[in-house]
């Protein structure tokens, strides 16, 4: 009787034990071969997405090499029209490195990568999955990576939930390399907001192009068009009233 107690408490000093160390451990996440990050971006949950809602920002990405992703590779980010629209019309410009994009004539349509054929264009199982943002118009944006610009390896996760600084201190053993883009949205239409996906890709036959690998969409970013918060509103409707007011004393006295 004494012993089956006995392990009874043991067995329940364990299950304690070991429900504290969960409780208070530090939530981290393993380090995926492509990430994005943004400047000044914070985590949204609700669309595990990093996002900023600046009009003029830096985007990063991230490669740590491995057999299907090579420092020597070419890559590509994605810039998608959200909310997904089909029709193409005047929605303004956005620019990624100086380099001006039209809104949406300069773009495609459909989910990426883009195909060597257009009639590929269509989703296939190779094509970077829809996420809840394609098909739309996106813009694809080729790039490589530099030997020179190696970093100690972080997860942009975890920076961006725990409201961290980009770090980008040159390590020669970071096994981490970036990537920056300036990038600047105020001539979009207000009503849209761009999402980013970063890929590599490979041909295969018949022209058809598939990703190879490609950042997880809880390492993915979005810029959303900044609102006012109800506060900012109610200041700045308040500074137009007493703009008029006084105005019409002053047309008042002029008049008197």
């Amino acid at each position: 009787m004494r012993k089956t107690s006995r392990y009874a408490r043991i067995i329940s000093l364990t299950f304690f034990v070991a429900l504290f160390l969960i409780m208070t451990s530090t939530k981290s996440y393993a380090i995926p071969t492509l990430q994005l990050d943004l400047s000044g971006g914070t985590y949204e949950y609700d669309t595990s997405t990093i996002v900023t809602s600046s009009d003029s920002f830096t985007l990063y990405a991230y490669l740590m090499p491995n057999s299907k992703n090579t420092l020597s590779d070419t890559y590509y980010i994605s810039i998608a029209l959200v909310p997904a629209t089909s029709t193409s019309q005047d929605l303004g410009t956005i620019s990624i490195n100086s380099t001006t994009i039209d809104v949406t004539s300069d773009m495609t349509y459909g989910i990426p990568p883009l195909e060597e054929i257009a009639s590929l264009q269509g989703w296939d199982k190779g094509d970077l999955p829809k996420h809840g943002v394609y098909p739309t118009y996106f813009y694809e944006y080729e790039f490589s990576f530099s030997s020179s610009n190696e970093i100690s390896a972080y997860n942009t996760q975890d920076r961006a939930i725990n409201g961290d600084t980009i770090d980008l201190t040159y390590d020669s053993s970071g096994n981490m390399f970036y990537a920056a883009f300036t990038i600047d949205t105020s001539s979009l239409d207000s009503d849209y907001s761009v999402h980013f996906d970063l890929y590599n890709t490979a041909l295969k036959c018949g022209g058809d192009v598939d990703v190879t690998q490609f950042a997880p969409f809880s390492h993915d970013a979005e810029a959303t068009h900044s609102v006012p918060e109800p506060g900012t509103l109610l200041l700045l409707s308040s500074g137009l009233l007493g703009l008029a007011a006084v105005k019409r004393i002053r047309n008042r006295r002029n008049k008197a």
